[in-house]
């Protein structure tokens, strides 16, 4: 055990591996962020493709520009071997070696990135990202009114089985039309509103006339279930399995729907007002309520 723990001791001495460990910290937070963002509710093609860039330019530019955590040992050590008054072992080459490693292990992040994600910025997925993201749409007149046209071919040549099997999608034709006139609604009067509720409500019958987009709803149906990430099943999963548990395994399925809709989309307990709760408690049953009676 001595040899094992002076073995770890002389490890975490080196200069190289204290600029390590602080590397990738800053990495970390980098995706740490990104992870975030992929668990998010409401989330769209667009925020997943620049929250992708964002990070890449971000790993790319500690490079050259350290992260804030890797700068300030760096600041602290200085030219010296010192740092919070432990002698670091540093050697004439550790710099370049530090350089070198941390080129290789942020071009191999990026290249990941690119092959893990590479498919949102090629096909069908590129085409759907600016459609619906009200981010994309240009505010000039004349830039609009061709605006996602070619998208949307590719997005109905891609999906055309689906659609032919659809009573409510009749035609291409139909469908650029209705969406030449979604964009002068939209750009007129709902530009204000976030995309998700925009299209909810779309989909709801709250936009437009009642048989004005028949198109654009089969459309834009199909683009909001696109899932973006299983997030959300896994914290139902999680909350599950929290609430039925192996001392509460006769709860019904009525009641652990009613204590999983509380747990996923409750407020947190520290803001939740029971007084409704309470009062419906007291009102209700076959026996008298006590809530004053004391053993």
């Amino acid at each position: 055990m001595k040899g094992r723990a002076r073995a770890i001791h002389r490890s975490l001495t080196q200069y190289k591996m204290v600029m390590f460990i602080h590397l990738v910290l800053d990495i970390l937070q980098e995706l740490k962020q990104l992870s975030l963002l992929f668990q998010r509710d409401g989330l769209t093609l667009q925020m997943v493709s620049d929250g992708l860039q964002t990070t890449t330019l971000s790993l790319v530019a500690m490079q050259t520009d350290p992260g804030p955590r890797l700068q300030k040992v760096l600041d602290e050590v200085g030219p010296g071997n010192t740092w919070q008054n432990v002698q670091l072992n540093r050697g004439e080459t550790d710099n370049s070696t530090f350089n070198s490693l941390k080129l290789r292990l942020i071009n191999d992040l990026c290249r990941f990135l690119s092959a893990r994600f590479g498919n949102l910025e090629t096909g069908i997925l590129k085409a759907t990202s600016p459609l619906f993201d009200l981010s994309n749409w240009p505010e000039d007149t004349a830039e609009l009114a061709t605006f996602g046209n070619a998208e949307l071919m590719e997005f109905m040549e891609h999906f055309q089985s689906i659609l032919a099997e659809c009573g409510d999608f009749t035609s291409g034709e139909a469908a650029k039309r209705e969406w030449l006139d979604l964009k002068v609604l939209v750009q007129r009067h709902y530009r204000h509103i976030e995309p998700q509720v925009l299209w909810q409500r779309l989909l709801t019958g709250a936009i437009g006339r009642e048989d004005q987009f028949k198109q654009m709803k089969v459309i834009v149906e199909i683009t909001q279930v696109l899932p973006m990430s299983s997030s959300c099943c896994e914290r139902g999963f999680s909350s599950m399995k929290r609430i039925k548990s192996d001392w509460r395994s006769c709860l019904s399925n009525e009641m652990l729907s009613f204590l999983l809709h509380i747990s996923v989309h409750g407020p947190p307990a520290q803001q939740f007002n029971a007084e409704k709760a309470v009062t419906k408690w007291r009102s209700s049953g076959c026996r008298t309520r006590r809530p004053q009676f004391q053993d």
